[in-house]
């Protein structure tokens, strides 16, 4: 009100010092106009950072969402029509590939994370745009990015506790929507973007690693133990909720038959391939919902969700037989194995964890005793009338 008061007085006064005083009011009040929309912009870019380091570290375990996620939000964020991430492939590889696009067709390019072309996108550090990138194009992985035309290249970097940095990946964004082109406050809100989005790639790797058993890649025996917990309160939940449809989960467990003396005549390097070609044979065998894992040494387990005793039955069959008829190359030549099968089903066999373990255990090793190559089924559980 008082501003307003002393701009009405220089008006009145209309004297070249009154004019030029009003130009300088003037141009100090676009000043604090531009002021308010830079922090009105912080605010939201610092609102919109704390909603996306929420959202992504729900995700933080799963690759595929955190990209989905993280590439939605930016081309929301910046109003972006074309996109692309490329990470590193899976925990096992270290091949950066294209994961995910949106509207941009990307010709199939990869390149290792230790590459030299990863090493120059590690050494730009920050989003930069393509057409500034002609150094980059003596790289011929480099150069089917670079005609795709699009503007933004940000690199997913993590730093590690030493001081050394590794690529994860890169997102590449096209021109925003409109006239305006990207501002250094977009790059720079892009950039603390793109080191969650690496870190958070980074973990879910690790995690990835720690779940899987090391040699044969199916899930070990700390995810086995987690998982068949939660299926068996998943179960009890269902039934605390006055449904009277059955919800049985059923164990198939199987190991090796005279694997030791299998390791014996062969040698443990044969030994190991044969467990890696088991394991995969095993995997394609059963439904994608079903969970394989290495119990220990040449034990496995299959945690069946939602499967009842004839269907878990039928499942360990196939799963025999699968294994049977495998021919598996190693130095020695093509060599074959069998598997013994036990197999309990919750509620029928056992009414926890460690008793339906113990119950497709003890079937396993009837299956020991009666020959070998078999399947066989947990007796079940007594009814309390019959009990002596």
């Amino acid at each position: 009100m008082a501003l307003e008061k002393t701009k009405e007085k220089l008006r009145k006064a209309d004297t070249a010092l009154a004019r030029e005083a009003l130009g300088a009011i003037a141009a100090l009040e676009e000043q604090l106009k531009l002021k308010d929309r830079q922090i009105r912009r912080m605010r939201l870019d610092f609102e919109t950072i704390i909603e996306v380091v929420s959202q992504v570290n729900a995700r933080s375990l799963k690759t595929e969402l955190i990209e989905n996620f993280t590439l939605n939000t930016i081309m929301g964020q910046f109003a972006v029509h074309r996109a692309f991430i490329m990470r590193q492939e899976n925990h096992l590889s270290d091949r950066i590939v294209l994961t995910v696009s949106k509207n941009v067709s990307v010709p199939s390019v990869s390149f290792k994370s230790d590459s030299p072309l990863a090493k120059a996108l590690i050494k730009k550090e920050k989003p930069f745009r393509l057409r500034h990138a002609t150094g980059l194009l003596r790289y011929k992985e480099f150069r089917p990015i670079a005609e795709t035309g699009l503007e933004l290249c940000a690199p997913l970097i993590k730093r590690h506790e030493n001081g050394d940095m590794e690529l994860k990946g890169i997102i590449v964004l096209d021109k925003k929507f409109g006239r305006f082109p990207f501002s250094e406050s977009d790059v720079d809100f892009l950039s603390l973007l793109s080191s969650m989005v690496a870190i958070s790639l980074h973990n879910a790797q690790l995690y990835q690693r720690s779940i899987y058993d090391e040699m044969t890649q199916v899930f070990s025996r700390g995810h086995f133990d987690a998982h068949l917990f939660q299926e068996i309160e998943r179960a009890k939940r269902y039934h605390s909720g006055g449904s009277h449809q059955p919800y049985s989960i059923s164990l198939v467990m199987f190991d090796i038959d005279d694997f030791k003396m299998f390791n014996d005549k062969y040698g443990h390097q044969v030994g190991d391939t044969v467990l890696k070609a088991v394991a995969r044979a095993v995997k394609k065998s059963v439904r994608s919902s079903d969970v394989v894992a290495r119990y220990g040494g040449e034990e496995f387990c299959v945690v069946l969700p939602e499967t009842s005793k004839e269907n878990a039955i039928r499942a360990a069959e196939r799963i025999r037989k699968t294994v049977e008829g495998l021919k598996i190359a190693t130095p020695c030549g093509f060599v074959g194995v069998t598997i013994s099968i036990g197999v309990a089903t919750y509620p029928d066999d056992a009414s926890t964890t460690q008793e339906l373990i113990r119950e497709a255990d003890k079937a396993l090793y009837r299956a020991k005793a009666l020959g070998k190559n078999r399947v066989e089924v947990a007796e079940g559980r007594k009814p309390s009338g019959d009990r002596e």
